[in-house]
């Protein structure tokens, strides 16, 4: 196959110099009076023709790589072969042109016979057979007439004599010219596979180059963990879908109680989260719509406004309503999902974004599990926390807290058994502000550890006057699960009962039933044990709202239950069997049970029939400082009268 190409090339320039020398010789023999020579151009004349023809009918081109050697062979072969007729027809006018009388003919018949036997070496060197019978062809049976024609003239015979010589000269040059012109094509073919090795790692190396361009160009608008866009991917597509104009939603979308799994089953449990809630966001959503992790537990997803916002809206909620199982265990999977909209509340992504947080945070403290839309309030609400957040601990340095004092007294002798103390807030220019308020914010703030310290201490402190007073009630203060985790909270503790030498005794700690929670069994059992071991008084606040089981009932060194206002308030409804089934379980754990939100005689006299032990609510006395020791008991008065 390398040499067909060296044969095709030559071919024609070869035939076009045999036929030019062929018509030299016609016209020499013709002027000497040879008039059977044109007869013999003829020939030579319809064999070039025909030579040609083949050519071109061959194609003229090297055949497909599928075709093939054989097809090159047989090519080269019909090439061959063409010269060989070209030989024979040679060899003819030699054979009779060479015994002509006159010299001129004989030698130039010999000269062009010898310079194209000659040029068969560089010609014909690919053809190993060929090469050399082509030259035999053409010189031997010149060089035999010579000798035959030469037995009057010495000089012909002698030159017939070195024709055969040459002719032997010519095939050995002829094998050495093909033996380096072999090695000059395997050469070749050795430098083509090297540049074509050069040239494939080449191309190899550039294609690895682009592929990992492209990885990193990927990498670096992906997240990586769930391959969602990340922020700057999240900003390069909004940049180009809103230029010029902006219309679409942004929902921001926070992974509730998701530090919760991370800490409780490792962070192989939050990937899967974040990866499954990433899959279920491309299946659900539109294909025009841009989903990306903004950091943390946080997405972000932006829908251009061709869509129904209702319908992602829905969407949304049915992908958190599919339960999550992380290796047979089922996860507590949920979001709190904010919406914008583009151009009302903004055009630039961050600004977008504020607003969509802000709604989604708002969706976290009302608990709802569908979409809130962003409203300007929001803002001015935001604003407001910031404010809050910042002024604890000033609020704290310039003594703008005060503590109510709430009683608790027997329920069926109204004997005064404990006060509440309750937090207050009297900001210089934001007014009295309300715990429900404040101490969420203390919480996200990462400041109730100080403000939780501080009531602790002031309660400890009033409670100690009133004992000196003779007043024998306990204090109650209630403690966030943040307090309880604090590594120091159990010396805090103990330095502030000892500082103001209160009994541990009289001190009650009232806790959610979020320290019941799966993810604080551990740590909240250690540290419920030490306190109980002090001595103090151990009690759930707002029982029946949260988390709550018999097993951790019994497990917990619980002592003390306390039944939400809300029920208290449906005593007549529903609420009357949830009341009911408290006191049970108090009565079976050996818990004192107490009422909050009592307000009036005809619950106070429900709640006594109902076996409960203690009462607090407005109509036993509102929240005041100082402590009121004296409380209004009128179910007591109205059971005597019965």
């Amino acid at each position: 196959m390398a040499l067909f190409p060296i044969v095709r090339r030559n071919y024609l320039p070869s035939l076009f110099v045999n036929f030019a020398a062929s018509v030299a010789v016609s016209l020499s023999a013709a002027s000497a009076g040879v008039a059977w020579v044109w007869w013999w151009l003829g020939f030579v004349t319809l064999a070039s023709l025909l030579r040609i023809i083949v050519h071109v009918w061959t194609g003229g081109r090297a055949p497909s790589e599928d075709g093939s050697e054989a097809e090159a062979r047989r090519q080269i072969l019909i090439a061959g072969l063409g010269m060989l007729v070209g030989a024979a027809g040679w060899a003819v006018l030699g054979w009779l042109l060479l015994a002509f009388p006159d010299p001129l003919v004989r030698y130039s018949t010999s000269i062009i016979l010898a310079g194209m036997a000659a040029g068969a070496i560089g010609v014909l060197a690919l053809f190993a057979l060929i090469g050399p019978l082509y030259i035999s062809i053409l010189m031997v049976p010149g060089c035999v007439r010579l000798m035959a024609f030469g037995q009057g003239e010495a000089v012909t015979a002698v030159i017939g004599l070195v024709g055969l010589i040459f002719t032997v000269v010519m095939i050995v040059a002829h094998r050495g010219n093909r033996l380096l012109l072999m090695q000059s094509v395997q050469l070749g073919q050795r430098n083509t596979e090297l540049m074509a090795q050069v040239l494939d790692a080449n191309q190899t190396l550039e294609n690895k180059v682009r592929e990992r361009t492209e990885t990193l160009k990927h990498q670096a608008s992906h997240d990586l963990l769930t391959g969602l866009l990340n922020r700057r991917g999240l900003s390069d597509l909004f940049s180009l879908a809103a230029e010029g104009h902006c219309q679409g939603y942004v929902y921001f979308l926070d992974l509730n109680r998701f530090k919760r799994i991370n800490d409780t089953l490792g962070h192989e449990a939050g990937d899967y989260v974040l990866r499954e809630v990433a899959a279920r966001l491309v299946v659900r959503l539109p294909p025009d719509a841009m989903v990306g992790r903004w950091g943390g537990d946080e997405l972000v997803i932006l829908i251009p406004a061709a869509n129904e916002a209702d319908r992602i809206d829905s969407q949304l909620v049915a992908l958190f309503a599919a339960p999550f199982v992380f290796y047979g265990q089922t996860l507590d999977v949920s979001a709190s999902i904010g919406v914008a909209r583009c151009p009302e509340n903004g055009t630039g992504l961050e600004e977008l974004i504020r607003a969509a947080d802000l709604a989604a945070a708002q969706a976290k403290r009302q608990g709802s599990v569908v979409p809130i839309c962003y409203d300007p309030s929001l803002a001015a609400a935001l604003e407001r926390r910031e404010r809050i957040a910042d002024d604890i601990r000033s609020g704290l340095d310039e003594h703008q807290f005060w503590l109510a004092f709430q009683p608790i007294v027997g329920a069926a002798t109204g004997e005064l058994r404990a006060f509440e103390a309750l937090i207050r807030w009297a900001h210089p220019t934001l007014g009295h502000l309300s715990p429900d308020e404040f101490i969420s914010i203390a919480e996200e703030s990462n400041q109730i550890g100080a403000l939780g310290a501080w009531v602790l201490d002031r309660a400890c402190e009033a409670a100690a006057l009133w004992h000196r007073s003779g007043i024998r009630a306990a204090v109650a203060v209630n403690c966030s699960v943040r307090q309880l985790v604090q590594p120091d909270f159990i010396e805090i503790v103990r330095t502030t009962l000892a500082r103001h030498g209160l009994a541990a005794s009289w001190l009650h700690l009232e806790v959610t039933e979020s320290v019941f929670m799966p993810a604080s069994d551990a740590q909240m059992l250690e540290v419920l044990n030490q306190l109980d071991a002090i001595g103090i008084c151990l009690a759930v606040d707002d029982f029946g709202t949260g988390y709550s089981s018999l097993a951790r009932l019994r497990d917990f060194p619980i002592r003390q239950i306390k039944i939400d206002r809300s029920f208290i308030a449906d005593i007549d409804g529903k609420s009357r069997s949830v009341i009911e089934g408290a006191v049970l379980i108090a009565r079976r754990f050996d818990l004192q049970i107490v009422a909050e939100g009592v307000e009036t005689p005809k619950q106070a006299q429900a709640l006594l029939a109902l076996g409960i032990d203690a009462f607090q609510g407005y109509l036993i006395g509102r929240p005041v400082e100082p402590p009121q020791p004296v409380v209004n008991c009128p179910w007591i008065s109205m059971a005597k009268a019965g």
